[in-house]
């Protein structure tokens, strides 16, 4: 994680774009490396998973060529020696990629060491989850989705157990709260950070709710991984923070790259 994770995050030294995909690829590792699969499930397993990226892809592209790229127009696409050129440049330690590397991938590394150390095995896994979710390249960035995190989690984890206890278990009702929920999350993905948060906690704790775990348990599991995440995240910055950041505003990558 450590190693994934320091990539991910130096990819913020080539575009917004990029570093999307860098986060992708940590995301679905933070995921699966806490899914106790059987050793003969491995190739059924990497199926669904290559299936369920591919479709993703698929249904990116369609957009892409629907709309983005329309909008986008052909000045800003992919240039690799740019790309190059940008990771060389930034290959030191007083570039704000480079620490933001390296205090990534630490602090995802110390968030998945946290939750096998305290024996979270079941939600664990949203320690560096939280992590990847706040922590940027700028500080004012991170303690500001560290906020928005913390009170979207907490209206979320209000919502979702309420929702829990009026719907007693209805199949039905509770397929079209965890619809509702998702179609808010990535709707609000991009509008508004904390709403984002308060609809994917408000999915994750009634999805527990419908496998059978109580939802105050997975409400509680979840308050705590996210505080611990919180708190790994704010201390990677404070511990390690970016020389000379607030003296001016620092340049970022064209998003559109």
């Amino acid at each position: 994680m450590l190693i994934v994770g320091a990539a991910a995050g130096y990819c913020f030294a080539v575009s917004l774009r990029l570093s999307i995909a860098g986060l992708s690829v940590a995301l679905a590792l933070v995921v699966s490396q806490g899914l106790g699969i059987p050793t003969s499930h491995t190739l059924e397993a990497l199926a669904f998973t290559a299936l369920g990226g591919l479709l993703q892809a698929g249904f990116s592209l369609c957009v892409y060529a629907a709309g983005d790229r329309t909008e986008e127009g052909g000045a800003g696409g992919w240039d690799t020696r740019a790309a190059l050129q940008a990771l060389s440049a930034n290959l030191t330690l007083g570039s704000t990629s480079a620490r933001h590397a390296l205090r990534f991938g630490s602090a995802l590394a110390a968030g998945v060491a946290a939750y096998w150390l305290l024996g979270m095995r079941e939600h664990g896994f949203w320690i560096p989850l939280t992590i990847l979710f706040v922590l940027r390249p700028e500080e004012g960035e991170t303690f500001h989705r560290l906020i928005l995190r913390a009170v979207g989690t907490a209206i979320g984890l209000a919502l979702a157990t309420a929702l829990s206890f009026w719907l007693n278990g209805d199949g039905v009702a509770l397929a079209v709260a965890l619809t509702v929920a998702t179609a808010f999350a990535y709707g609000l993905l991009t509008v508004q950070y904390a709403l984002f948060t308060a609809a994917i906690t408000t999915y994750a704790v009634l999805l527990a709710d419908t496998l059978g775990e109580p939802a105050w348990h997975a409400a509680g599991q979840r308050a705590v991984a996210t505080a611990i995440g919180i708190v790994i995240a704010g201390a990677a910055f404070l511990l390690w923070s970016n020389p000379g950041e607030r003296a001016g505003p620092v340049a970022r990558p064209d998003p559109a790259r």
